[in-house]
């Protein structure tokens, strides 16, 4: 294509007239118009040009319009031309409803006004600059993102090894009796504690999320209570946690490691924040609208914050009676459900606390 030409317009008629006719209403400096007398022919320059817009007449012989738009479609590498029907029958509902179902987003008709066929023309190829500009900042973006993700990975990586010494070393004190701190001393050393934990959890859903974000593994069936005893097992949670379940032995298709780390997060995250002496923390499934939800009694979520505590690095600040939160975790919950197809939201229970529910999961009924 010639670099001075900025749009390359593809005209479709059996006539040869009507194409002459066309190509001068259209033709510019910066564009090349390329006509054809038949679909076939059409669809040979397809395979070569990189067309912004297609007008094709609806009657002809051998392929009409409607067939030769079918066919345009069909394929993803011509399915987003935008195209345009030029035709001489009436405008009959049954006839534009037809050429809107093919795809097609306009019609001109014969006769042709110049100037209504030229305005057409250019607000469709506006548009079409517009979306490569979007497709080109989108291409960017997830460019960028896979960078970070990348860098990410990297990081946590190089992290982990310093960090798990600095854990051995506690662990050893603390066995072995090393170190009997008392006071202010006491103090400082379960703060030490507590600042290496947050790190291994952060460094842990970084890892995580570098990993299985855009790399998952397939989708399997995932019986609910068995995933949610071997989560249970790791967090162990303290004594003062009352934890619920209800109709937990089901099953659902899901990507096994994100189903876990999921349930991971929403009950850390329940146990972490929960204000009251006695923590109750529900885990219930209802099998007729295909919804698993995470109940706690715990101080609630400003409905204002129900959108941006799933963005990356968020938290709200709440006060934590265990290790501080990352702002990954809860970002990571929402890319692995998008990733498996379904949706959570946040609702607050009056007089009780919040619920995290996962909706339009795909429930089995015999495995």
């Amino acid at each position: 294509m010639n670099p001075d030409k900025k749009h390359t317009i593809l005209l479709v008629d059996d006539l040869p007239q009507n194409l002459l006719a066309l190509k001068s209403i259209l033709d510019r400096p910066d564009r090349k118009i390329i006509t054809c007398q038949s679909g076939n022919e059409a669809l040979q320059v397809l395979l070569k040009e990189k067309v912004s817009l297609i007008l094709v007449d609806v009657q002809m012989p051998d392929m009409d319009g409607y067939e030769f738009v079918e066919i345009v479609k069909s394929y993803p590498s011509t399915a987003y031309i935008p195209t345009i029907f030029v035709t001489a029958i009436s405008n009959e509902p049954k006839f534009m409803n037809k050429a809107y179902d093919l795809g097609a987003i306009d019609f001109l008709f014969k006769p042709l006004l110049t100037e209504v066929t030229r305005k057409k023309v250019d607000s469709f190829l506006r548009i079409w600059d517009y979306d490569q500009e979007l497709k080109i900042l989108n291409d960017k973006l997830v460019q960028k993102n896979k960078e970070l993700e990348h860098f990410a990975h990297i990081i946590a990586h190089d992290l982990k090894s310093p960090l798990g010494n600095i854990q051995t070393l506690i662990d050893l004190i603390e066995e072995e009796h090393i170190l009997e701190p008392e006071g202010e001393l006491a103090d400082l050393f379960d703060m030490v504690k507590t600042s290496s934990k947050s790190m291994s959890k952060l460094i842990e859903d970084l890892l995580y999320y570098s990993k299985n974000v855009e790399n998952n593994e397939g989708k399997e069936n995932v019986n609910i209570e068995s995933a949610f005893e071997e989560v249970l097992k790791l967090i162990n949670p303290p004594a003062n946690v009352n934890i619920i379940k209800e109709n937990l032995n089901n099953y659902v298709q899901f990507q096994p490691i994100a189903f876990r780390q999921i349930l991971s997060n929403l009950l850390s995250n329940s146990i972490k924040y929960n204000d009251k002496e006695i923590a109750k923390v529900t885990v219930s499934f209802d099998s007729d609208n295909a919804k698993l939800s995470v109940i706690d009694n715990g101080p609630g979520i400003d409905d204002k914050y129900h959108d941006k505590i799933f963005e990356m690095f968020q938290t709200l600040g709440n006060k934590s009676n265990r290790e501080s939160s990352t702002g990954i975790g809860l970002n990571l919950v929402k890319k692995l459900i998008e990733r498996n197809n379904v949706t959570i939201k946040v609702n607050n229970i009056p007089n009780y606390g919040s619920a995290f529910v996962i909706s339009e999961l795909k429930v089995l009924i015999d495995s």
